[in-house]
């Protein structure tokens, strides 16, 4: 009798463990895409801060000549310029996306 309840008990747990893994799933992915991107782009603009951060270190430690310097300068802040132009996009997009799926004007 006792070896009964035992299965069944064990049984009964293992369902109600296991139960959420065999539902359907409730999110959908595209709903969270923007999101990555963002994330992504925000990585990437802390990458070119990163290295303009680091072409400014060489320059005044003597590393590198001043056209050098001037060229990837010019060429890292364009990076930057436009991944903030992307960013601030995206993120009119989201805030515009949320007010429709609120109701907000």
């Amino acid at each position: 009798m006792a070896v009964v309840a035992f299965l069944a008990l064990a049984l009964g747990l293992g369902f109600w463990i296991l139960r959420p893994l065999m539902g359907r799933e409730e999110f959908k992915t595209a709903d969270y895409e923007p999101a990555s991107e963002l994330k992504d782009l925000l990585v990437l603009r802390d990458v070119a801060y990163d290295t303009l951060r680091d072409v400014e270190f060489d320059f005044r430690m003597g590393k590198m000549s001043e056209k050098d310097y001037h060229e990837l300068k010019a060429r890292y802040q364009g990076e930057a310029a436009e991944i903030l132009r992307q960013v601030e996009e995206l993120e009119g997009r989201l805030e515009t996306e949320t007010r429709k799926r609120v109701g907000t004007p």
